[in-house]
């Protein structure tokens, strides 16, 4: 406007020249007259002109700053909308407000004209949009944004569901009342550590996430994950060091990698430590039916022999019931407390007799009869041409063979034509021998007591039938056993 002044009032002035150029030609009327005219038509044509050659700019201001011209404000208003459309791709229904206030001034010009291109390019970096939405604020800090109340709810209770059901019905009005207040029963409550507020607050279309990127935000602490192209001379540990994280966050993060697992040259390896901005809190009652273990008693029978023992009572485990409160973070159990410790039975100790009493190796001279009953079938002497050296016992109805003096086992099986055969030294310069056996209980170098078992009678080795061959030895030379029977 200020251009189109000047040229007005060049117009007036050659105007106002003409008609002085006519009065001081008096004589000259007409021809001053054709002056005014040639004035007249002058101003025309600078009109003409003017119109012809003259621009319509808008300057554009934003927040008071001007950030160049444009040939209309609508290509500011087009540019505006795109932008808002664009970010309704994400979220349908955001309601888009521009943050900035926009204002502009009209001009026409002789010589500048609106550079619209550079002006809309600018203006797209510097105009802000605006939203409504629902803040999480984690102790006084905005972390996150969703279009909707319903949708921070739900993402909340996905995050306390994963660590334990909510005892609680999926009601929305305890969310509301305090997101990070516990959900309880009588034996679970779910929680967050921190502090936890949802308010409305404006923020940049940007920064309003779906409810799966506000999940994973809150469980990882970032949206964008790290990764490491292993190079040579790596290895868990230096990788570790280097990005300021655990050898185990690089295992927990790396499914299929181990402490031992061999590195591949370009290989990925995720490299963020998860670090959620959420500790869920769970307490949790436990009850616990404990086994008691029963105490063992050795008592000593002097009675008994060493090695031998007995069961005078049986054990029986006890029982006792404790109830726990388990708090865990995060699914990890960070404290375990006892709040209830009720005996339900007294463990009952098992009592074990051993005998201490030592049996004699060595004989006294006073044989015993080796068997239970039976008779004389075949007697010590001449028999068959040769020398029968012992005795042969038969007609028992209990067949067990014992030992006919203590003393220790120097032979127990196989004997030639004695067949199974057991052989005793009584350590007095005695030995007695038990042949055709069955079966043999005793091993070599056991000691044995008089009457003690040491085999059962059979008819093994050259035998004619069941019985048993019983031999009594002084000094290597064999005597007949009916002299050393008393009674």
């Amino acid at each position: 406007m200020k251009r189109m002044n000047k040229a007005t009032s060049w117009i007036h002035q050659k105007w106002n020249q003409g008609i002085a150029f006519a009065k001081r030609n008096k004589r000259k009327t007409a021809a001053g007259l054709a002056v005014a005219s040639l004035f007249i038509t002058g101003t025309a044509l600078a009109n003409h002109y003017y119109n012809a050659n003259s621009s319509t700019l808008y300057h554009v201001y934003v927040d008071g700053q001007e950030m160049g011209t444009v040939d209309h404000p609508d290509r500011v208003h087009e540019l505006i909308q795109n932008q808002i459309e664009e970010q309704k791709k994400d979220h349908e229904n955001l309601n888009v407000q521009v943050e900035n206030q926009i204002d502009f001034q009209e001009e026409v010009s002789l010589k500048e004209k609106p550079k619209t291109m550079e002006t809309l390019k600018t203006l797209e970096e510097k105009i802000e949009l605006k939203v409504a939405a629902q803040a999480l604020i984690i102790n006084g800090k905005p972390v996150g944004y969703t279009l909707e109340r319903q949708e921070m709810d739900g993402v909340l209770d996905e995050l306390k569901k994963k660590y334990g059901p909510l005892p609680l019905a999926n009601d929305k009005s305890s969310t509301v009342r305090a997101a990070s207040a516990p959900t309880d029963s009588d034996d679970h409550s779910i929680s967050f550590k921190e502090n936890i507020e949802i308010k409305i607050q404006d923020a940049s279309p940007a920064q309003v996430l779906t409810t799966d990127d506000l999940q994973k935000l809150i469980e990882k602490g970032t949206l964008e994950p790290r990764v490491h192209i292993v190079k040579e001379g790596d290895c868990l540990g230096c990788i570790a060091a280097q990005y300021g994280i655990t050898t185990q966050d690089i295992i927990r993060n790396n499914h299929g990698i181990q402490e031992d697992t061999l590195l591949q040259l370009g290989q990925e390896i995720m490299v963020t430590a998860a670090k959620p901005l959420l500790t869920v809190v769970t307490r949790e009652r436990v009850q616990a039916d404990i086994k008691l273990d029963y105490l063992i008693e050795t008592r000593s029978n002097e009675a008994m022999y060493r090695g031998d023992s007995k069961v005078i009572q049986q054990g029986k485990e006890g029982l006792k019931q404790i109830t726990y409160e388990l708090v865990k973070e995060n699914g990890i159990q960070i404290e375990k407390k006892i709040l209830k410790d009720e005996m339900i039975s007294e463990p009952v100790k098992k009592i074990i007799e051993k005998g201490t009493k030592v049996k004699p190796n060595r004989g006294d001279g006073n044989f015993s009869w080796p068997t239970k009953g039976g008779s004389i079938t075949s007697g010590f002497g001449p028999r068959w041409g040769r020398m029968h050296e012992g005795l042969d016992i038969a007609g028992v109805s209990n067949r067990t063979i014992m030992a006919a003096d203590n003393g220790k086992v120097v032979t127990a099986g196989w004997n030639g034509n004695y067949g199974k055969c057991v052989i005793i030294d009584h350590g007095n310069g005695y030995k007695t021998l038990y042949g055709h056996l069955s079966s043999i209980s005793v091993s070599v170098g056991d000691t044995i007591e008089k009457g003690e078992k040491l085999g059962v009678m059979g008819s093994t080795g050259e035998s004619t039938g069941v019985h048993l061959h019983f031999e009594i030895l002084k000094n290597g030379a064999n005597k007949n056993p009916m002299t050393f029977f008393r009674g």
